[in-house]
């Protein structure tokens, strides 16, 4: 992965990168790139999520033709103009195509292309596909998904409090927010996926089978997957503050792999209720009248 996002790039892409025939995500956007797309891109055959958005790049769209593992494509907020051409060669895992506030005049379709393509923005919007789904804004996360509880009737915890799913009991969960920065996947209703994720962190981190709450998956500004997240103790309504130091240090230093969909990530963690501590000013403290944060 080439992950280089948000980092106040500026200047052409150079025309090497094309060589790195090993890359499958390659994020260059929310930068200050300028100038044309090297021709030879389309030598990553590789990648399966491509992203050049909010930068000053010029010239035409680049040329997909060949890279057969593409599921996302996200060339938004640039100044590509002239002519898109789908082409006939698009691969089939091809899913979404985001040409948003470009100057693209004109557009040639696939037949076999029949998924997302957005062109909200372009002068093409004024033409006769002005009434069409790709000159449509559209919500582009529909469905999200959320760990069941449906097992657990219409329980209800108290606000410092969640429902662990494992036990159906209330407890002071473990939470914080996942930031995964290139996965590979961008389907937020697929339960599949995210049981896979739950699983994972359950097992490496030596937790409960089932005791692990996901909820409100979705893509940030950033083009982030945010994920908010819940860990369960094993017993009781508490974790003890070695368990949250172990847990913390898994996810705080990524000694925790996720699953390989999910790509790398970081975690942040929420101030933690140990038993005996009480919420002051949005930290918590103990009952001995010691402040601090209880991270």
């Amino acid at each position: 992965m080439l992950l280089f996002d948000g980092n106040k790039l500026s200047g052409a892409i150079p025309d090497t990168l094309g060589l790195v025939q090993t890359l499958e995500v390659l994020r260059l956007d929310r930068n200050s790139l300028i100038g044309p797309v090297p021709s030879n891109l389309n030598n990553l055959t590789n990648v399966n999520e491509l992203n050049l958005a909010y930068n000053q790049l010029t010239g035409t769209v680049p040329n997909l033709t060949g890279m057969d593992h593409l599921s996302y494509v996200k060339l938004k907020d640039n100044s590509f103009n002239d002519t898109f051409s789908m082409g006939d060669s698009i691969g089939g895992s091809l899913q979404l195509v985001d040409l948003q506030n470009n100057q693209i005049s004109s557009v040639t379709l696939s037949s076999g292309y029949t998924n997302s393509l957005v062109l909200v923005g372009n002068p093409v919007c004024n033409t006769s596909l002005s009434n069409t789904v790709y000159c449509q804004n559209t919500d582009e996360n529909p469905k999200t998904y959320a760990t069941n509880l449906a097992n657990c009737g219409n329980k209800l915890c108290s606000p410092d409090e969640k429902l662990n799913p494992q036990s159906c009991e209330c407890a002071y969960a473990y939470e914080g927010t996942l930031y995964f920065r290139g996965p590979s996947f961008r389907e937020l209703f697929d339960s599949n996926i995210f049981h896979s994720l739950e699983s994972s962190l359950w097992n490496k981190l030596n937790l409960t089978p089932g005791s692990v709450f996901l909820e409100n998956p979705f893509f940030n500004i950033n083009d982030y997957l945010q994920i908010q997240l819940a860990l369960f103790p094993p017993t009781g309504k508490y974790f003890n503050r070695s368990e949250v130091a172990r847990i913390g240090f898994a996810m705080s230093n990524q000694t925790y792999k996720p699953p390989h969909q999910f790509g790398p990530y970081y975690f942040i963690a929420s101030p933690y209720h140990f038993q005996g501590t009480t919420l002051q000013g949005g930290l918590y403290t103990s009952g001995g009248g010691g402040g601090g944060s209880c991270n």
